[in-house]
């Protein structure tokens, strides 16, 4: 008996999160507001614009609940099928309160996205959202590029990271998992 008391006395420190942590919760990550330029709406005769991810928080664009930034490479097929699928996407949950932007930073050799290159991306795949050009990666803060796709959920009123989701999905929605995710923040 003197021998299980110890061990059990350890399995419920654990289990209560009792050791090196000192019971703490993990320290939140706040998005940081960087700036990048960017084709809006599709539109992509001009130059692009500058944008700031906070011009995307609750605060800039009343209404907005979460902001959703999905990441791409050229040279990635899962993002390609998510870039396909992604205006219809924003069309379902833009209206409740979700901004989403795209952020390219590489072409399909893997160098870093040029405004040519992504102009290119958003008028072959008819993004209604608005694309980064990501050419330094600044977003490398919040993504391996090793498990890509990733797509960075985010508080609009806090800029709390809630959620980063990574790698490609397989079946016919490469959107479902996404879908889940933003009908689990809304419903809160």
């Amino acid at each position: 008996m003197s021998v299980l008391r110890p061990l059990l006395a350890a399995a419920l420190a654990i289990v209560a999160g009792c050791g090196g942590s000192g019971g703490q919760p993990p320290e939140t990550e706040i998005l940081e507001d960087m700036e990048f330029p960017a084709f809006l709406g599709g539109e992509t005769g001009g130059d692009p614009v500058s944008v700031h991810l906070g011009d995307y928080s609750a605060e800039s664009m009343p209404g907005t609940r979460i902001l959703m930034i999905s990441t791409a490479a050229g040279w990635c097929a899962p993002c390609m099928r998510e870039a396909e699928a992604m205006s219809e996407f924003a069309a379902a949950y833009e209206p409740r309160g979700v901004a989403i932007l795209t952020g390219v930073f590489q072409d399909q050799n893997g160098n870093p996205a040029s405004a040519d290159f992504v102009k290119a991306w958003v008028d072959n795949f008819s993004l209604s959202v608005p694309a980064l050009i990501d050419e330094s990666f600044q977003l490398s803060k919040y993504v391996d590029v090793s498990v890509m796709p990733t797509n960075i959920f985010v508080d609009a009123e806090t800029l709390e990271i809630l959620e980063i989701a990574t790698g490609a999905r397989t079946g016919d929605d490469p959107m479902q998992e996404y879908r889940e995710l933003l009908d689990f923040y809304l419903a809160e």
